[in-house]
């Protein structure tokens, strides 16, 4: 008899035991559920404005062909309208190039050059009044090494053959150089063929992708924060070819810091690479560079100190030693008539809690292009 009770209540505490365990995985998977809500929010919202960009055949395959040579192209944005072909991604026309044109003008640059998309009303008043061909060729956080790589893409692939090229060399190129693009592969000349291994931004897509669609599922939620922790893992420490984020204080830090001789030399070789590159094609005639100072090269105080780096000295060392430096004309807004302007209106100017010291959609439209431009009408 003693033997049957204790039976019964052995059977009693494991179904007890059982019932126990069911309540807080519940209880988990409530907590879960709840966890994930807002990020699947996100994830759908996100989906669906980047529809064509993640969907598109056309789009994929031009992704496929470009992304790895050049780190990245533009951002889904850039072709969300259904009108806007694949190029978009590397290059707008904002005036068709002619050789009936008096100039064909590209610029080239990071989020600066992309901030010319600011400036479009002025730039399409200024190519019809004067017969420029113009095409926008600024993506995020580029420099001169994806630029070189873009130049060649321009003319070889789309017979986009500039008169003038305005290159723009951010204060940040020089770390972008230094931390963003120090895998490079070369041809047997030296030649400068891509930016990351085959396959690299193609597999950090499909990853991003998988975890993304695992999150959406329709698993319960705390097997899909299982997952999700072994595919971070996987991309974190199974794929090598995964480049490690760059961190914006190592992309400042020569800024801050000031650039030392070994660097020097780095963003100067990189400099005369793209030099070389812009003038191997005869079409192209002149190389506008222009450098703009950041609010700190001017503010100094207890709670912000003054950068010790600035790019256009570095730029003004290249050009004089360059072979090319008659063809080469060289804005530099921290040397020019513009600069007390610039420091009379530091509020009103840069973006306000911006590390990186982009200006305001205004100061782009009105005060950085128009001054560019006017430059170029005697050439």
């Amino acid at each position: 008899m003693i033997k049957i009770w204790d039976r019964i209540k052995s059977k009693r505490t494991i179904l007890l035991l059982f019932i126990t365990s069911l309540i807080a995985i519940a209880a988990m998977e409530i907590t879960a559920r709840e966890y994930l809500k807002q990020r699947i929010q996100n994830i759908i919202e996100t989906q669906k404005n980047e529809f064509r960009y993640r969907n598109d055949e056309q789009i994929i395959e031009f992704k496929n062909k470009y992304i790895d040579r050049l780190n990245h192209l533009r951002g889904p944005s850039s072709v969300r309208i259904k009108e806007k072909p694949p190029s978009e991604l590397l290059f707008s026309v904002l005036k068709p190039f002619s050789k009936i044109n008096n100039q064909n003008i590209l610029i080239q640059g990071d989020s600066w050059a992309d901030a010319a998309k600011f400036s479009q009303n002025f730039l399409k008043d200024f190519s019809e009044r004067n017969h420029f061909g113009i095409v926008l060729g600024g993506v995020r956080s580029y420099s001169p090494s994806p630029m070189t790589i873009q130049l060649k893409i321009l003319r070889d692939d789309f017979s986009i053959h500039p008169s003038i090229i305005i290159g723009i060399i951010d204060q940040t190129d020089i770390g972008d150089e230094l931390f963003r693009y120090n895998h490079q592969e070369v041809d047997k000349s030296g030649e400068l063929m891509s930016l990351l291994p085959e396959g690299t931004n193609q597999s950090v897509e499909a990853q991003l992708l998988e975890s993304e669609n695992n999150l959406i599922s329709s698993k319960f939620a705390l097997v899909k924060l299982l997952t999700h922790a072994i595919l971070h893992f996987k991309s974190k420490f199974l794929n090598r070819k995964i480049p490690t984020v760059i961190l914006g204080r190592q992309i400042l830090s020569p800024l801050v810091n000031g650039v030392d001789i070994p660097s020097a030399e780095h963003f100067f070789y990189k400099m005369n690479r793209y030099i070389k590159t812009v003038f191997a094609d005869q079409t192209t005639k002149y190389l506008i560079l222009v450098t703009h100072p950041h609010r700190k090269h001017y503010v100094a105080n207890k709670t912000d100190k003054r950068f010790k780096g600035e790019v256009g000295a570095l730029v003004n060392q290249v050009i004089i030693k360059s072979i090319y430096q008659e063809k080469i004309i060289h804005i530099d807004f921290f040397k020019s008539e513009n600069n007390k302007f610039l420091i009379n209106n530091l509020v009103a100017a840069y973006i306000k809690n911006d590390p990186f010291s982009h200006l305001t959609q205004k100061m782009y439209s009105d005060y950085y292009y128009p001054f560019i431009f006017g430059k170029l009408k005697n050439l």
